[in-house]
């Protein structure tokens, strides 16, 4: 019996491990804010109101790309994705993660 809950508890421990380490990654807000974050710096000085709309619409547009990336292909690709534009220091690293 003790064998049993030691296994089922390694087990857990695991899937758990696997779960973090593949399938956990940053909601579609937050990745879309490190990309209008990494357009903001690439943009310089230009700081206007106009450049505060146009992140403004590039956020909605990345968002609802985003969501449909989860919803479509599955949170492991949404995964991969996510933690790849986490990681992007240029707007066109970020692009390419696809």
């Amino acid at each position: 019996m003790k064998l049993a809950v030691t296994f089922v508890t390694l087990l857990l421990a695991l899937l758990a491990a696997l779960w973090i380490a593949f399938v956990r990654a940053p909601p579609p807000h937050e990745v879309c804010q490190r990309k209008a974050d990494i357009l903001r710096a690439e943009a310089g000085g230009e700081h206007g109101e106009a450049v505060d709309n146009l992140l403004d619409q590039y956020r909605l547009g990345c968002r609802k790309q985003a969501e449909a990336l989860l919803q479509l292909r599955g949170k492991l690709v949404y995964a991969r994705h996510a933690k790849c534009v986490m990681a992007a220091r240029t707007l066109a690293d970020a692009e390419r993660c696809g």
